[in-house]
């Protein structure tokens, strides 16, 4: 074959290569793709139909409305205890499986990260802007990586029975008057769902304090044995009772036989959906002089580690995408339940009377921030800290006793 010939078909089958290539490239590139989330379930949520209904309602619009951005991304949605994420995540990391996205609170997250089972979240400064300050320090390591992007703030607050309880107690004093008075009152014996009391009685400075490993002065001792003796005082209460789990709590108000307890907004929806118009909701009792310390919860896009290079570029756009303001005013008007964690997304609270609860019990819990990043769910305290509260509550020590031991718990290293 003449050489020019040769060389003229070695260039068109180079030019019919390149073609294909690109065709190829160009055919993969609207390939569908599969985004795997994984979703916690909170301890104090049974998993159930219902709850993965719930879970379903809550996210299906935000995928639709990043499908009409991005029709050829879908979503595998597994439903998973938080309790159990971490042993999960890890056998699927083994196996190269891992979720490309969890959702998940900000102190399992925070754990995950610790644990190396998950990617730390890029974020610019500019993003950074979005979000409240503390929020994300509570969502960082020591070494300032960042364990997920916050999308949902979740407060505590009261609910009750308004058919038994015709106006809700805003103290602490006239919560256990209200009992004197016959009014049964449910509380949890745990540690998470009586922070907020510490507050009330004035003693979230000491313990913020003592978490920090300072040493305990007389203006520290003298509020936290308030807070001790107002939950003696409340043990020993006929009408008060503390309940093992908040779980229990919950099912003792559908079922009638409390007319109050603490809650979670994550949970509003389905007691509202028990109880119909007898449930109602108001925020947290105050002190005199002092305001509730009830912990928000967080609720984050955590990235999973096995990703493809196309698939953690389809997660991050999502999980922006969830902070836009548009979407997080939705999020919150269609729940009822979830405050936008985007700062500058504004709360029509005169349109709703929930969610003006949800705005002020926010405001509440804000101020134990500081304490709830020292002393989160991981902390090694907690469970010596646990056992000293039950003791309390349930008569075996008294006040004066756990004083002093509640100030060695909390200066010990975490």
């Amino acid at each position: 074959m003449p050489r020019a010939a040769l060389r003229s078909g070695l260039q068109r089958s180079l030019a019919l290569l390149g073609a294909t290539t690109l065709a190829g490239c160009s055919a993969a590139g609207s390939l569908p793709l599969e985004l795997t989330v994984a979703l916690g379930s909170d301890p104090d949520q049974a998993i159930s139909a219902e709850l993965r209904e719930g879970f379903h309602n809550r996210i299906q619009p935000m995928q639709a409305s990043f499908q009409r951005l991005h029709p050829d991304t879908h979503f595998q949605l597994n439903l998973y205890p938080e309790s159990a994420i971490a042993a999960t995540l890890a056998q699927r990391n083994a196996t190269g499986l891992a979720p490309d996205l969890l959702y998940v609170n900000s102190d399992t997250a925070l754990q995950l990260l610790r644990a190396g089972l998950v990617d730390p979240f890029p974020l610019s400064d500019q993003q950074r802007q979005q979000f409240n300050p503390e929020d994300l320090r509570r969502l960082s390591t020591a070494d300032g990586r960042l364990a997920g992007l916050p999308v949902l703030v979740y407060p505590q607050f009261s609910c009750f029975n308004r058919r038994q309880m015709a106006t809700p107690p805003s103290t602490v004093q006239q919560l256990l008057q209200a009992s004197a008075a016959g009014q049964s009152i449910g509380l949890t014996a745990s540690m998470d769902w009586l922070l907020w009391s510490v507050g009330s009685l004035g003693a979230l400075p000491a313990m913020v304090r003592l978490s920090d490993g300072l040493p305990a002065t007389a203006a520290d001792r003298q509020p936290l044995g308030a807070w001790l003796h107002w939950l003696q005082e409340a043990g020993i209460q006929e009408r008060v009772t503390f309940y093992p789990d908040q779980q229990t709590a919950g099912t003792e108000l559908v079922a009638g036989r409390v007319a109050w307890i603490p809650c979670r907004s994550s949970v509003v929806n389905g007691l509202r959906r028990q109880m119909g118009s007898s449930l109602a909701v108001a925020p947290l009792p105050d002190g005199i002089g002092h305001q509730a310390s009830p912990a928000n919860r967080m609720r984050v896009v955590a990235l999973g580690r096995n990703s493809s290079a196309r698939a953690r570029q389809q997660a991050l756009a999502f999980a922006r995408f969830t902070v836009n303001p548009l979407n997080q005013r939705s999020l919150t008007l269609g729940s009822q339940a979830g405050l936008p964690a985007n700062r500058f997304v504004s709360v029509p609270v005169q349109s709703s009377q929930a969610l003006a609860t949800l705005v002020r019990a926010a405001d509440q819990g804000r101020q134990s921030n500081p304490l709830v990043g020292t002393l989160h769910t991981n902390d090694r305290r907690l469970p010596a800290l646990q056992t000293l509260i039950t003791e309390l509550v349930f008569g075996e020590i008294r006040a004066t006793e756990a004083t002093p031991q509640l100030i060695r718990i909390l200066r010990e290293r975490p």
